[in-house]
């Protein structure tokens, strides 16, 4: 697969892909945002994965998503690599979804993958624009295994290695969070009436069945998790 390139530091916070850069010369590697990166911040104006495709003459972010569209138009394959605040397993995320993302996500040997709907992202994060491309989600943002199994994902595309035990969920709702103490863990499966969340105030419970995601990621004001639903 030598039509593929790795996308890093859309958040310049998330500094773990610029390690991977390093570490690897068999495909084409973008740093996206230098200066959020060198200020170790997540973004200077706007998130830049809620931006593309981009203004010529927008603010940061958008300026460099305009760009960074133009860069790897070329590229059919697209790794977006990214970390979280919160501990959760690696697992990918496409929207649109179609048998050739869920192949490819199959190659890069991920066990789990979320199919993103519109509604969390607007439509406009970059593998929204892109023909193939999936979004990695590591593991915490300072957990020291990341760019070592981020390679690992890398080295099966190389080697050819196909995972065929791949979970897949769709995410279908955002459930808000009313109280401070987060009671439950990412991939776990809710029922209907558990307690997910508490405080002095009282309890939060679950209003339906679902799969937790994101659980307590800090960059989502207000968001305890997204619920979603395991499809394969």
């Amino acid at each position: 697969m030598k039509n593929l390139a790795i996308v890093c530091c859309l958040h310049g916070n998330e500094r773990y892909g610029f390690e991977v850069s390093k570490n690897q010369s068999f495909f084409h590697f973008f740093l996206s945002n230098k200066k959020a990166f060198i200020e170790n911040k997540r973004c200077i104006d706007a998130d830049l994965n809620r931006c593309f495709p981009g203004k010529i003459d927008g603010n940061h972010e958008e300026r460099l998503a305009y760009n960074l569209i133009k860069k790897i138009k070329d590229f059919y394959y697209i790794i977006d690599l990214h970390s979280c605040s919160n501990n959760c397993p690696m697992f990918g995320i496409i929207t649109k979804p179609n048998p050739e993302k869920i192949e490819f996500a199959k190659q890069l040997g991920l066990k789990k993958l979320i199919i993103m709907p519109e509604f969390f992202a607007s439509g406009k994060a970059l593998i929204d624009f892109v023909d193939c491309g999936i979004s990695i989600e590591v593991g915490p943002h300072n957990r020291k295994e990341n760019v070592r199994e981020a390679i690992q994902l890398i080295k099966n595309i190389i080697e050819n290695k196909i995972n065929e035990d791949i979970d897949i969920y769709e995410a279908f709702n955002i459930i808000k969070k009313s109280k401070e103490n987060i009671l439950i863990n990412n991939f776990e499966n809710i029922t209907k009436g558990q307690i997910i969340a508490s405080d002095i105030s009282g309890n939060q419970s679950a209003e339906y069945d679902f799969t937790a995601v994101l659980v307590g990621e800090d960059v989502y004001e207000g968001v305890l998790c997204l619920a979603c639903r395991r499809i394969i």
